[in-house]
């Protein structure tokens, strides 16, 4: 047998999908056999790799052992010539396996063959040829001299910045997003090192089959698209620790002495740096709309006051902006400006609550209003141009053109475009402009596609599968990179995959300002539990003698107070549908109606209260299971 594709997947269902089916039309006129191994998703993997693909070898795993130890799992299993390491959040052209096994068979001393990655907005991956990450290399990525210097040979080492992008050549690292290697290479060098559970074994790999005496190779003529870390968000603290402790690992094997000891102080530094920067940046992306009008409403205040008092005055009033933005939705993204208004008006009630007294108005009549107005038109223009300024800056999250307004443009025949549209139709909740281009009319180069995109503004541009070869798409996606609007793939099982989203008819459809995920209701939800808590805590020595456990009432009540617990949550296993996540519920949303107990309702119930939550419900379902607000919380949805 030729080739060996080896799969490992952890609940990315819809990326898998999509993977497998590209990988299916690159196996056509090659020997081969593909595995999946599966470290116990819960999405539904297992049963889509049955149900779709019968000829994939799938291992399900009943506990996650780690990207390295599933690999070899199957690679022991295996009898290709060659082993192909793939990521299932990837796409594979049609010519790519050919071409890269041409390739090996003319190259006899390639052990590993890394190949050209994009990412899924079209940009090149500059992962996708690394330097060894010796003492030196890494201290020069974690002091950021190689972001600053990316094509340096010196300090651009880590990602071979200085090698074209376009050109093959060797390289020392290969990445296990997509990493074809040789079985004799195996069968010298060894298999994947299991004491790294998640990233760094590819280093390992890479570097052992250097010191084998093979060479690692850079291929950009096969390409893929990697849509870059939908398994693990990188932006996290916990991968930041697991990737650094990866490096840890990999020092303390190959750097001993002196410069093992440093790399292992670098490494230990770079993990608290980092995950620190993290928190940072994470709070600085949610803090970034009010710390400008904080710091725009002050700045106002003090030119047009100019008093000794000013400063005091205008971080109260900045403090009450905040506030009363935060209470009206006025920094939920996506950003309204509806919401800046009704924060405007709940800063008017305040201010003039805070200084319209019975007697003042006696004495000043109307008069009085006119500083709480002027504050408030202050508060709004405000309001108004840091909101116009980040939309005008393209900021990521911050665009004021209403979600149900997005322009799409979708490539291919009539009946595939119509029904990718269908389907964004209810996800985006309503469309714009909506634009359909058949393949035969977008060049080779899709020049023409992405000065269309530019001219009518198009924010989506969605290829559909069906009518295009994966290695077209990709083609056409490098091009379309600079073209700022998303691009997707609309697959023929019904699902759309972008860079950092999977929508399908079976995935949860919410409504824009009900669903359970948005912050909207997410604050009517929290301010629900506190004041049920509230209440009963208050009626506690009249109440708690209708609670069949009293004392479990007291417990849960302050659990909710403290943000533990919700009053009511899921009756089913919201893991299954992928429902947004809740905190452990003291009732199911099937205590409202009692009667209805069967595992299809609490499923369907599961569906609606995520889809349209309303406080109401929270209410009577703790009004119909009064009795059972003792009991104990169930655990995290």
């Amino acid at each position: 047998m030729k080739l060996t594709v080896i799969i490992v997947n952890y609940n990315v269902r819809a990326y898998l999908e999509q993977c497998l089916r590209t990988v299916r039309a690159a196996m056509e006129g090659v020997d081969g056999e593909v595995y999946v191994v599966d470290n116990q998703s819960t999405d539904g993997s297992v049963q889509l790799v049955r149900q779709e693909f019968p000829e994939v070898k799938l291992i399900a795993n009943s506990v996650n052992v780690g990207f390295s130890r599933a690999n070899n799992q199957a690679i022991l299993e295996s009898t290709g010539e060659y082993v192909l390491l793939l990521n299932p959040d990837t796409v594979v052209g049609e010519d790519v396996f050919r071409k890269v096994l041409t390739y090996l068979d003319a190259h006899d001393r390639v052990g590993g063959l890394g190949v050209k990655m994009i990412d899924g907005t079209g940009r090149f991956l500059p992962e996708s040829k690394r330097g060894l990450p010796t003492p030196e290399v890494a201290f020069y990525k974690i002091i950021g001299l190689t972001r600053l210097f990316p094509r340096s040979k010196v300090f651009g080492r880590y990602q071979l910045g200085h090698l074209p992008e376009n050109e093959t050549n060797p390289i020392e690292i290969l990445s296990g997003a997509c990493m074809f290697l040789r079985r004799r290479t195996l069968d010298e060098v060894g298999l994947l090192d299991e004491s790294f559970f998640m990233y760094g074994e590819d280093i390992d790999l890479s570097y052992r089959i250097t010191l084998g005496g093979f060479e690692n190779h850079y291929f950009p003529e096969a390409r893929i698209i990697h849509y870059k870390g939908e398994s693990t968000k990188k932006s996290s603290v916990n991968y930041v620790f697991v990737f650094y402790n990866a490096m840890a690992i990999f020092a303390r094997k190959y750097f001993t002495g002196r410069g093992g000891n440093l790399f292992s102080f670098l490494i230990n530094g770079a993990i608290y740096l980092s995950a620190a920067a993290a928190i940072v940046a994470r709070f600085l992306r949610r803090a970034l709309l009010p710390l400008l009008d904080l710091a725009l409403l002050v700045g106002t205040g003090l030119v047009l006051a100019g008093d000794a008092w000013a400063p005091v005055r205008s971080l109260t009033w900045g403090g009450v902006m905040l506030a009363s933005f935060g209470l009206m939705g006025g920094y939920d993204q996506p950003i309204h400006l509806r919401n800046a208004v009704k924060g405007g008006l709940l800063f008017f009630l305040v201010r003039t609550a805070w200084s319209v007294t019975p007697d003042a108005v006696g004495i000043h009549g109307t008069g009085m209003l006119v500083p709480p107005l002027l504050e408030t038109g202050v508060v709004l223009a405000v309001a108004f141009l840091t909101r116009g300024l980040l939309h005008l800056l393209r900021v990521k999250g911050y665009g004021l053109r209403d979600r149900g307004k997005r322009r799409v443009l979708a490539v291919g025949s009539e009946e595939q475009a119509r029904k990718a549209l269908a389907l964004l139709w209810q996800t985006h909740y309503g469309l714009g402009r909506q634009t359909i281009v058949g393949p035969e009319d977008v060049s080779l180069d899709a020049s023409n596609l992405r000065a269309r995109a530019r001219r009518e503004r198009i924010d989506e541009l969605v290829f559909c599968a069906a009518d295009l070869s994966a290695a077209r798409i990709i083609q056409w996606m490098e091009r379309l990179k600079r073209s700022r609007a998303q691009i997707k793939i609309a697959q023929p099982g019904g699902t759309i995959i972008g860079p950092n989203s999977a929508e399908s008819l079976g995935d949860l459809l919410v409504l824009e300002r009900h669903g359970i995920h948005s912050a909207a209701a997410r604050r009517m939800k929290r301010t629900t539990d506190l004041a049920v808590a509230v209440l009963l805590l208050i009626s506690a020595p009249l109440t708690i003698w209708l609670v069949k456990d009293r004392a479990g009432l007291i417990r849960n009540a302050v659990g909710v107070l403290l943000g533990r617990y919700t009053w009511v949550g899921y009756a089913g296993n919201p893991v299954q549908r992928r429902l947004p996540v809740l905190a452990p519920a003291v009732l199911g949303n099937l205590a409202a109606w009692p009667a209805t107990s069967t595992r299809v309702s609490a499923d369907r119930m599961d569906l609606l209260y995520a889809k349209d939550y309303r406080p109401s419900f929270d209410v009577r379902c703790v009004v119909r299971s009064f009795r059972s607000l003792g009991d104990p919380a169930r655990g995290r949805a």
